[in-house]
């Protein structure tokens, strides 16, 4: 009787498991479904999601083009279209309201420089223009459409860069010191020493200064084992935009053999002006040794008013 009652009771807890079991999977099922359907009710609500930004690389001082895709078509003249530069924390680079723009609403260096581009093919793009770019409009710009939700984004990257300019400033010993500078960069650019045969050189210093105008200037020094290496390039370039501009400076070298060689040099040069000299007496004499016996050989009495003539005018008064 007791074996019963334990088959029964074993037989009751199983059935209450699955039960519960069953109950929990349904509830499990319900909580997906609305959190999935709240999800897709917010996804409504603030309209289709963004893309990623693209980006827009232009050299300074030139125009820039920023393209936005809408996804929807517009019409200029209902449109109202305002754009923003997301690092700004305030103030608009562009509005645009049925049909005209609102110069009165833009950021003061955007004033005179902005402008909006429709395109009749397809209405769902519009471009936002900017000219006379400079390192300080680098940034995020986002164009709103407020009556149809919608907004694109595009990221501008201006650059610039100069070629370096490369001297040695100091030489001690087989050691020489060179130093390179460069201004006018953007963005960033990184600063780089190779020697003759292209191995890196760590640099001693570097100084990385920004102007008023966003441009950055570098300058950086390295030393350099003249008995190692003949000349130093110095390389600056950027990551983000591909530029890179490099110089090569010689480096004057005087070991031991070009100094043998310059001693053999001078020494010969002497030895050649001594034998010219030499030879310039000796040429010397003999001329003053013919006028002499042209003079004895002429009879004074016989012409008096002639001269003798010379072998040639010399000064015989040298040795």
């Amino acid at each position: 009787m007791k074996y019963l009652d334990g088959q029964q009771n074993l037989i009751l807890h199983r059935a209450l498991t699955a039960l519960y079991e069953e109950e929990h999977n349904v509830i499990m099922q319900r909580c997906v479904l609305i959190l999935l359907t709240c999800l897709l009710l917010l996804a409504s609500v603030a309209g289709p999601t963004a893309p990623p930004p693209s980006t827009v690389t232009v050299e300074v001082g030139a125009d820039a083009v920023l393209p936005f895709h809408l996804g929807v078509a517009v019409n200029p003249s209902t449109l109202r279209m305002e754009c923003v530069r997301s690092d700004l924390s305030s103030g608009f680079v562009f509005v645009w309201v049925e049909g005209r723009e609102r110069a009165e609403h833009k950021r003061q260096p955007y004033r005179g420089r902005t402008s909006v581009v429709f395109d009749t093919t397809k209405p769902e793009d519009v471009s936002l223009k900017l000219t006379n770019v400079t390192a300080l409009d680098e940034g995020t710009y986002t164009c709103r459409v407020p009556q149809h939700r919608r907004s694109c984004s595009v990221q501008l990257l201006p650059y610039a860069s100069s070629p370096p300019a490369v001297r040695v400033v100091k030489e001690v010993g087989h050691t020489a010191e060179l130093w390179c500078e460069s201004a006018g960069w953007h963005p960033k650019p990184d600063v780089s020493w190779f020697d003759e045969s292209g191995k890196l050189l760590p640099a001693e210093s570097a100084e990385m200064l920004r102007d008023a105008d966003g441009l950055f200037r570098v300058s950086s020094r390295v030393r350099v084992d003249k008995r190692r290496s003949h000349s130093a390039t110095c390389r600056l370039q950027t990551q983000s935009v591909a530029q890179s501009r490099e110089t090569s400076e010689r480096i004057r070298v005087l070991t031991w053999y070009m100094y043998g060689v310059l001693g053999l040099g001078l020494i010969g040069v002497f030895l050649a002006a001594g034998f010219e000299v030499q030879d310039y007496r000796r040429r010397n004499r003999t001329v003053c040794r013919k006028n002499a016996e042209l003079e004895a050989n002429v009879p004074k009495a016989e012409s008096p008013g002639l001269t003798p003539q010379r072998a040639a005018d010399v000064d015989c008064t040298l040795g």
